[in-house]
């Protein structure tokens, strides 16, 4: 896919967000408007993460949800 992403960065966090955002176009199940909230969410709860670990367990959480058909959303 576009994301295989080593290493946290802002670029890869940007790309990562904005793929999220295309892929939620293709919905059938779930709504939308809930959708983008729930990412636009989980990317504001996470933007003040200092820890490295963390940033990266935070970056591969959300390719393996972009590269699983979004959890099973779609």
């Amino acid at each position: 896919m576009l994301l295989d992403m080593a290493a946290w960065s802002r670029v890869a966090v940007l790309n990562l967000y904005r793929a999220l955002l295309r892929e939620g176009r293709n919905l059938r199940y779930t709504d939308r408007d809930y959708y983008y909230t729930f990412i636009k969410k989980e990317f504001r709860k996470n933007q003040h993460l200092t820890n490295e670990e963390e940033k990266l367990k935070q970056l591969e959480k959300g390719i393996y949800f972009l590269n699983n058909k979004l959890g099973g959303l779609v």
